[in-house]
């Protein structure tokens, strides 16, 4: 979750939250007319989406769960990464439950007495990864990549699922990585060392992950909230992901930044690799601008062919 840089990074409280775990679609897809050949796929964090009204850090009302659930809409997504919801329920309140399919990351809880950082009277609650699907499109579930979460319960999990259109997969991990370790100001701060630390592992553990789709010879997209300016000339982040043995490409790169005036970076970020640059559709990155009411995040996209 972005804050200005001079707050302390919030934390979550795991709450007590059933996954919606879809049954293991294993057929190939094939690709809706009105897809044209194309996947577009988004990240999103929604920013303590919770599945009651007023509830948790944001407190939204009915309307503001309209507003989100209009704009989800108006992205024209076939896929949405999303970070920062509940689960299920609280999901299902954006996507509708009759058009989209539900994956959450599946961390063990562990309640913790935490209270929201601008909103004392609330708690924090459960904050997932995960995936909306539309309905007309198949996939199988991978196994989380729980290392993420190392040994310190408020971090998350990536949610990994794996598409197939067009006889070709495509594999997609939807992650939030540690907050608070945004760029070289932070770096220099001794008082953000654990936190660094800690992204710094997260990011090996990225990288593990691609050398592991490397090996396989399978396709890959990363996107999510990685908490971290990528990319910045030299940014030691994408430096150390880089160093995967799969070629990667960073579509944020180069992009002007125009979703918040606070800041100039994006820390959203959309990575692909092992042949996924080469589905990229050129040009058809987007961010979405803001829009009120809205989280403190917003939308990125891009599409894809997954067509031979």
């Amino acid at each position: 979750m972005r804050k200005l840089f001079a707050k302390e990074t919030k934390e979550t409280m795991i709450r007590s939250a059933r996954p919606f775990v879809m049954a293991l679609m294993v057929a190939p897809i094939a690709v809706p007319e009105g897809f044209a050949g194309e996947l577009h796929i988004a990240a999103w964090n929604l920013e303590h989406l919770d599945d009651t009204d007023g509830d948790g850090c944001v407190g939204r009302k009915i309307s503001d769960y309209a507003a989100l659930a209009q704009r989800v809409e108006e992205l024209g997504a076939d896929i949405v990464a999303f970070q920062e919801v509940e689960n299920a329920a609280a999901a299902h309140r954006v996507f509708t439950a009759s058009r989209w399919q539900i994956e959450m990351s599946e961390r063990p809880t562990k309640p913790q007495n935490r209270t929201c950082w601008d909103r004392p009277e609330a708690q924090l609650g459960h904050l997932a990864t995960g995936f909306a699907v539309r309905r007309d499109i198949a996939y199988r579930r991978n196994s989380d990549l729980k290392v993420l979460g190392g040994d310190d319960a408020f971090q998350r999990w990536g949610t990994d699922i794996t598409i197939t259109a067009g006889g070709r997969d495509l594999r997609l991990l939807s992650v939030h990585l540690k907050s608070g370790c945004w760029g070289d100001a932070q770096d220099r701060d001794e008082k953000r060392r654990v936190t660094c630390a800690t992204l710094r592992s997260q990011i090996e553990h990225l990288k593990a992950w691609v050398d592991a789709r490397h090996t396989e010879g399978t396709a890959f997209v990363i996107l999510g909230d990685f908490n971290r300016r990528l990319a910045l000339p030299g940014d030691w982040g994408w430096l150390l992901l880089s160093q995967a043995s799969a070629p990667l490409h960073l579509v944020t790169a180069g992009v002007p930044f125009d979703c918040d005036p606070r800041f100039s970076e994006f820390i959203d970020h959309i990575a692909v690799g092992g042949g996924a640059e080469t589905m990229l559709v050129e040009g058809s990155f987007r961010e979405w601008p803001r829009r009120e009411p809205h989280p403190d995040h917003c939308a990125i996209s891009a599409a894809f062919r997954l067509d031979p």
